[in-house]
């Protein structure tokens, strides 16, 4: 049965020049069938540090540029590129002169 999120379900938090906001995941949709969220950074801005868990996310640069700060590796993000994370690499998001929005998405595991 198809599941519809409104925006006032989903759930934001908020840092210094970025906004995380969890549009779907088991608390929203009430199964643990995906998680997916949209990042927000202001230019410049630097992400919270995050390690990766036990899955692969895929992260889809939806629009602007900057940098993906992955194990002390930078890797440089422009509009439609696609980012694959390991488990336990650590990393983190820098908003470039026009800012950086991101949709991530995963399986949470079993």
């Amino acid at each position: 049965m198809p599941v519809i999120v409104n925006s006032e379900e989903m759930i934001t938090r908020r840092g210094a020049g970025w906004t995380e906001i969890t549009l779907a995941d088991a608390q929203i949709i009430g199964a643990p069938a995906m998680v997916v969220r949209r990042w927000i950074f202001e230019p410049g801005a630097r992400g919270p540090e995050l390690v990766q868990g036990d899955v692969d996310p895929l992260l889809y640069v939806i629009r602007g540029s900057g940098l993906a700060l992955v194990d002390g590796q930078e890797f440089q993000l422009d509009g439609e590129s696609v980012l694959w994370l390991e488990p336990g690499e650590h990393y983190c998001f820098i908003g470039g002169s026009d800012g950086l929005e991101i949709l991530q998405g995963y399986a949470p595991g079993a």
